[in-house]
């Protein structure tokens, strides 16, 4: 490329290379608003160097090149200029996926209209050498297109000035000179694209916009810079801290506080109160490990306890020493979040974890007592019927078989109730049916069962249970509650031993006492009774168990808004007992 540089383009150059580099400074000093002017900055930087290249141009070809980069960023000037001032004036809530789509769909089509001007010439008619002047220039006649993208610059220059006017007329009047540098240095690009777009141009064919852009960037960088324009501290200072989402606490040297927001007062349910120059533990009172930080100078982060109106509230707490040249302490900041919500998900995420892990445990012993306890008994007598198929035993010995065979199915039974029974409570969206009926009468139907064992333990069994008590509950349940219950006492009671079964109306519950004068349990296993690590004993006549029946009393008690607890004493008895809520129906029932 051959270039001739000229006193417009020598300008424009170097006013793109401080544009450039003020865009560095800003880049590296600032922070979210002013990122949007430094992307501003960058693109007008980058526009005034193309520009300055295309006028040291002197090549059609050569033109039409630094035209398409100028191009690159004249697009998104309107775009990042609406995007700045939104932020500005805090209108950050209209920044989002839609309303960027809609800003920046404009642009990119121009972009591309461009760059393929010369199959449509839908933005310039015609692209031409004008030689006439002491250099040449680029001669445009413009399209449709070029119309569009100067209505909608203009249409977002518009909608940034107004709301400038508006954050000028609502300020402090302390802050209406800085608003009012940012405004005025605003109309200064408008009113010359206006110019050169009505054909005022007193220089020809070069356009004077990017000149009035580079003024207006370089007067707002230098307040920017040196008269601190944009500064948090000195222009928004209440609203950033009222603002915030976590409580702040300010610190001085001596361990004072000197200042706050009102976040800190919601969370700690302060008011009133003026905690400016008062110790740390006027907040947080008997915290020695955040104290250990404070005294020590130290930063970190910690989740600390408190009480608030009553209850207890957990904070994560965040500590920042600060230090003048590394050695002289000035004070910290102490920013606080209320993390009580996710302490308690936590916790119940936690809960969730072992009580999936017990049940886990507690399903494998299942596919234990299927693979063995269940098999074992059906696989026996499976093999005496074809002992008794095959002839090899006789029908009087058959007989003899049969009392153990009695044994095994009634055992087998029970526990594939049981096993059909937890499996139902764990299927997801199991509905409890409660409804009201007669206790008395299923236990007495349960006694009916097991008359047989009963019978053959020589036990004495009193269902003493008033014959109007009436429950509000599951039947289902209740009745393979009360049925594993009547087996444990049977199970474990001595030949010749008792069975009692009495009941009491406390308040609105009915409570049920299952009473044996067997073997007892020892206060160690009465510990492990309901807990999911299942265990089981023989009983009196080696009767075998799982368990499970147990856990799944417990289990359907809880679930009928019921409670189940044991009482028991080694050689003299135990007593089983199960609450569930009662009637009012039930009241008057038992008055008659």
């Amino acid at each position: 490329m051959i270039f001739i540089p000229n006193s417009f383009s020598i300008i424009l150059i170097l006013c793109g290379l401080i544009t450039l580099y003020l865009c560095i400074r800003i880049f590296r000093r600032y922070e979210l608003v002013v990122r949007w002017f430094g992307y501003l900055l960058f693109s007008i930087g980058t526009w005034s160097l193309s520009y300055g290249f295309e006028l040291s141009s002197t090549t059609l070809e050569q033109m039409l090149f630094w035209q398409n980069i100028e191009y690159l960023v004249i697009v998104l000037i309107p775009a990042f200029w609406l995007l700045f001032i939104m932020k500005f004036t805090g209108r950050d809530r209209y920044i989002n996926t839609k309303n960027f789509i809609w800003i920046i769909i404009i642009p990119i089509i121009t972009l591309l209209l461009v760059w393929t001007n010369n199959f449509h010439h839908l933005y310039f008619k015609t692209v031409s050498i004008d030689s006439s002047g002491s250099f040449p220039l680029l001669k445009l006649e413009f399209g449709v297109w070029y119309f569009v993208y100067t209505t909608y610059f203009y249409i977002l220059l518009a909608l940034g000035v107004v709301m400038l006017i508006n954050k000028y007329r609502n300020s402090e009047p302390v802050f209406k000179r800085h608003n009012l540098i940012i405004l005025l240095a605003a109309f200064i690009p408008w009113f010359a694209n206006l110019v050169y777009f009505l054909g005022f141009r007193p220089m020809g064919h070069i356009d004077i916009t990017p000149f009035a852009f580079v003024i207006t960037m370089f007067m707002l960088s230098v307040g920017f810079i040196r008269f601190r324009l944009l500064d948090i501290i000195p222009i928004a200072r209440e609203k950033v801290l009222e603002a915030m989402k976590e409580g702040l606490i300010v610190m001085d040297y001596l361990d004072r506080i000197v200042d706050l927001n009102r976040e800190i007062k919601l969370i700690l349910s302060i008011s009133g109160e003026s905690l400016i120059g008062k110790n740390i533990d006027s907040i947080f009172p008997n915290q020695p490990e955040l104290l250990e930080y404070i005294i020590g100078r130290k930063d970190g982060r910690l989740k600390i306890e408190l009480q608030r109106n009553g209850y207890p509230i957990f904070l994560d707490v965040s500590i920042t020493a600060f230090f003048e040249k590394k050695n002289t302490y000035n004070g910290l900041i102490i920013l606080t979040r209320d993390i009580t919500e996710q302490v308690g998900i936590e916790n119940q995420f936690r809960i969730q974890s072992e009580q999936l892990i017990a049940t886990n445990k507690l399903k494998d012993r299942l596919f234990s007592i299927i693979a063995h306890d269940l098999r074992g008994p059906l696989i026996n007598l499976n093999e005496v019927i074809k002992m008794m198929n095959s002839g090899i035993i006789s029908n009087a010995e058959f007989k003899l078989f049969i009392p153990k065979l009695s044994n095994n199915i009634s055992y087998t039974t029970g526990l594939l109730e049981n096993l059909l029974f937890w499996s139902r409570s764990q299927l997801q969206g199991e509905i409890i049916k409660p409804l009201y009926f007669n206790f008395k009468g299923i236990t007495d139907n349960i006694i009916r069962l097991f008359e047989n064992v009963i019978k053959e333990k020589e036990i004495t069994t009193e269902n003493n249970l008033d014959p109007f008590s009436m429950v509000y509950a599951d039947m289902d349940m209740i009745q393979l509650i009360v049925r594993n219950l009547l087996s444990n006492a049977i199970k474990f009671s001595k030949r010749g031993g008792s069975i009692e079964i009495t009941s009491i109306i406390k308040g609105k519950d009915f409570i049920m006492c299952i009473s044996d004068s067997g073997v007892g349990i020892s206060l160690q296993n009465q510990s492990m009774l309901f807990e999911q690590e299942t265990f089981t004993t023989r009983g009196t006549n080696n009767e075998e168990g799982t368990g499970l029946g147990l856990l799944l009393c417990k289990d359907f008690i809880e679930k009928n808004s019921g409670k189940i607890w044991v009482e028991s004493e080694i050689g003299v008895g135990t007593k089983f007992f199960v609450q569930i809520p009662n009637s009012p129906v039930n009241q008057e029932l038992l008055d008659r």
